[in-house]
């Protein structure tokens, strides 16, 4: 096996990633390269007809180079999602106009024909029921489902098929089935959440006569059309389905002429294995789909973790599937594959699930490192000003870097002044935990971006009054980040401490003395727990310990903060919880645990309390006496992640120039 360097040159030496970039066809449909955008559920629906922000978001990933998009479309009202159609109400029209736009680009309109099932809070599905093959609720939701009754059963195979001819009607290229992830038609095919004693149960077909039949259902209806299905390679689960019954599954409905493609996805939401985070290397689970394409001869399409030409290629040629998919590198940067094939610099996936916990809770879809995502129409509707009028910029920062972004796209004269000798801030000292290294991208992404706009960026300055009074500028951007916040307790002035942010900063040298003795890090927030990670990596044999008052270690990473933790306790990381610091004496960290004194003794004492924001007042007053407009943003206006500081960014220059 060649390593990922290899494979580059290796590659690169044949003349390119050739292979992603060639034709291919599904049944009849013959796409122009092997990259299809997958479904992702944007929440955007409004009425019953798609509006010009749908629109413009699936052109614009056309005219970024995709074979194909994929929307999502419950089948019936019970089906489908907060902000989702569906086909029982969606004005065709509509749905053909999308499958226009698409077919000007030479991209195809694959319309993904979805029931959640039991995956969906009654909170956001209403009075609507929530109907599965069994009782069973979801560790995710904790909502009871309602088992289906016969008439469920065959509405709701009505409405697959119904729904999928209604696509064919109205322009669309293909269907997709839905059968993964631990939406309906998968939850026939698990014995935890199919409990079933009639012929629907699990029993000696393994829970697939429904999906069976509701396939069949569907080619009756649409005949000689393409049609996809979208499975979970394995649910990976105790107890639940396996890849050899996936397999199964894929060979009868491919022997009974059900299908023309399979989309091959690992385990469901809730699995404990990570599926699409950073946890996860780059196309991990293809050897799944090349397992379902080595015992099936339909197209395979791959996905999970496939966001580089490197990655696509390699699995490609190792002959694992015949397509690759994906979704959030299409929400990350709508001209991915574009910018591939000329080999031009894009916007990353992190793979940091923003994107997915807000769709989890019924918000709409957006991306953090890409604010644009989502709103494309209103982008468009803005025009480039000719102006010779400034905007300065304070801080190199994520918040600073794209503030000088989007000012230079509004063509004001920029410029950015960053007091380190490099740009990124806060980013490069969130790349430096395990597996976080690809943060780093998204700088040299914006950096790159910088520079081809023209922006001025002067680095190792640490910009003042004299310097904004200096040029006067229509606009001053504060964006100085934030710095690291030390509690005020007693005895800590007389503590020897490091801080977390300059821990992850050591080299293995300097790191040596922590090998020794007890570790104690003061804060169970994602910077402490990613600063324990750190430790264990470079040093396996260290004991920590992880004081944190709040209920929950990592409580703002939401369900990220499942595979750090399961980490960090195989490591043997001790963490304790709702454990408040009252003060320090020497090497005691003194503690309280409901109201009661304790203490713990630290060798090595590392304060992991978070950040608060550079003051600037001092500049902002200046400005406010000059009558000279600015903006705070970012850390600099109050501490948050990446994902809510670029929104307030890009809120900031949404006002300007509208045309």
């Amino acid at each position: 096996m060649l390593k990922r360097k290899e494979w580059y040159e290796f590659f690169m030496d044949k003349g390119g990633f050739e292979m992603q970039f060639s034709s291919a066809k599904i049944r009849n449909l013959e796409l122009k390269n092997r990259w299809i955008m997958l479904a992702m559920h944007t929440g955007f629906a409004e009425g019953d007809a798609l509006t010009e922000r749908e629109y413009a978001f699936y052109e614009e990933r056309a005219k970024g180079g995709a074979a194909a998009v994929t929307m999502v479309l419950g089948v019936n009202d019970a089906g489908a999602l907060k902000g989702m159609y569906h086909a029982d109400t969606l004005d065709g029209n509509s749905l053909k106009t999308l499958a226009e736009r698409l077919h000007q680009y030479d991209c195809k309109l694959i319309v993904q024909l979805f029931h959640c099932g039991r995956n969906e809070s009654r909170k956001n599905h209403g009075e609507k029921p929530l109907l599965a093959p069994s009782p069973v609720a979801s560790p995710i939701f904790r909502e009871e489902p309602q088992e289906m009754s016969e008439q469920d059963l065959m509405q709701t195979k009505a409405d697959f098929a119904k729904a999928a001819a209604f696509c064919k009607e109205n322009g669309v290229d293909a269907v997709e089935i839905s059968a993964s992830a631990g939406y309906l038609l998968s939850e026939f095919l698990s014995p935890i959440t199919n409990l079933r004693t009639d012929k629907y149960g699990i029993g000696e077909d393994k829970g697939m006569t429904y999906p069976l039949e509701v396939l069949q259902a569907v080619r009756e209806s649409v005949g000689d059309y393409p049609i996809l299905m979208k499975v979970s390679g394995a649910q990976m689960l105790d107890g639940g389905y396996e890849l050899t019954d996936t397999i199964v599954f894929c060979r009868k409905a491919e022997k009974e002429g059900l299908i023309d493609a399979i989309t091959v996805t690992g385990g469901w939401h809730e699995s404990p294995v990570e599926q699409i985070s950073f946890y996860v290397s780059k196309g991990a689970y293809a050897p799944l789909a090349g397992a379902v394409k080595k015992y099936t001869s339909v197209p395979v399409i791959a996905c999970n973790r496939i966001q580089d030409a490197e990655t696509a290629e390699r699995i490609l040629t190792e002959g694992l599937c015949d397509f690759v998919g994906s979704a959030r590198a299409f929400l990350a940067d709508a001209h991915y594959v574009e910018k591939l094939q000329k080999q031009e610099m894009f916007n990353p996936c992190q793979a940091c699930n923003h994107c997915i916990m807000d769709v989890l809770k019924g918000k709409e879809l957006h991306c953090a490192f890409c604010p644009e995502a989502g709103n494309e129409y209103m982008e468009n509707q803005r025009r480039k000003i000719a102006t010779r009028k400034e905007v300065l910029v304070i801080g190199g920062g994520p918040a600073g870097m794209y503030a000088a972004k989007k000012s230079a796209e509004r063509g004001f004269l920029t410029t950015l002044v960053c007091k380190e000798n490099q740009l990124g801030g806060q980013l490069n000292l969130a790349k430096l935990p395990p597996r976080k290294e690809e943060i780093g991208t998204f700088v040299s992404y914006l950096e790159h971006t910088l520079k081809e706009l023209g922006v001025n960026i002067i680095l190792g300055k640490e910009a003042d009054v004299d310097t904004v009074m200096e040029k006067k500028p229509y606009l001053t951007v504060l964006a100085m980040g934030s710095e690291p916040f030390i509690p005020n307790l007693e005895g800590l002035e007389t503590t020897t401490y490091q801080l977390a942010q300059n821990v992850l900063r050591m080299d293995d040298e300097a790191l040596k003395p922590y090998g020794e003795g007890q570790i104690v890090i003061v804060g169970g927030s994602s910077l402490g727990l990613e600063v324990a990670e750190f430790l264990m990596e470079k040093l396996p044999e260290a004991k920590i310990k992880i004081l944190e008052a709040n209920s929950r270690m990592g409580a703002e990473l939401g369900a990220m903060a499942r595979p750090l933790l399961n980490g960090l306790k195989q490591a043997g990381v001790q963490t304790m919880c709702d454990t408040k610091v009252t003060s320090f004496d020497g090497k005691k960290v003194m503690i309280s645990i409901g109201g009661q004194p304790f203490f713990v003794t630290a060798d090595h004492l590392i304060l992991a309390c978070g950040s608060e924001s550079v003051s600037t007042s001092e500049i902002a007053m200046a400005l406010m006496d000059e009558r000279l407009s600015y903006a705070v943003v970012g850390d600099a206006d109050h501490v948050a992640d990446v994902d809510e500081g670029l929104k307030s960014v890009f809120e900031l220059f949404s006002r300007f120039y509208l045309a």
